[in-house]
């Protein structure tokens, strides 16, 4: 009988025992958390498209005033070519008699200077450009511009 109860005492103790406080495991990185190794080659930010786009833009008005006005295309100067924010769908061009949706909306400016008169075509992301006789500033702001 007393080796029962040793043996008992014995079971339990190891029982007790293995009740302790549990030791993490070592810290291994969780996948949200920054890691230290060898960089990462990317691939540089390719913006041609852009350019592209305000190039061709800028022939269009550059084509159209040159009709207008009845001059050469080497006359027209280039004032600037940007992109912008208009502050409603005129895009800068408000008609009088004319309701226009209240929202943002991404566009370009083109200003072209003949004989020290500037002139102003706007657009908006669809690159619909419109010569505009009497042109707003974009909403946000004058981009390097003269109004």
């Amino acid at each position: 009988m007393n080796k029962f109860w040793i043996s008992l005492i014995l079971l339990f103790s190891l029982a007790l025992g293995s009740c302790g406080p549990v030791t993490p495991p070592p810290s291994t990185p969780s996948p949200d958390s920054p890691t230290v190794g060898e960089p990462t080659p990317m691939t540089p930010l390719q913006q041609t498209p852009a350019s592209t786009n305000m190039q061709t833009l800028v022939k269009k008005a550059t084509d159209d005033l040159s009709k207008k006005l009845g001059v050469s295309e080497d006359q027209i100067k280039l004032v600037k070519a940007s992109e912008v924010t208009w502050g409603d769908g005129s895009l800068g061009c408000p008609q009088k008699g004319m309701a226009y949706i209240e929202m943002l909306i991404s566009g370009y400016l083109v200003v072209l200077e003949v004989d020290n008169i500037q002139y102003e075509y706007h657009s908006g992301k669809d690159g619909n450009l419109s010569y505009c006789q009497n042109p707003t500033p974009p909403a946000n702001g004058d981009p390097g511009g003269t109004y």
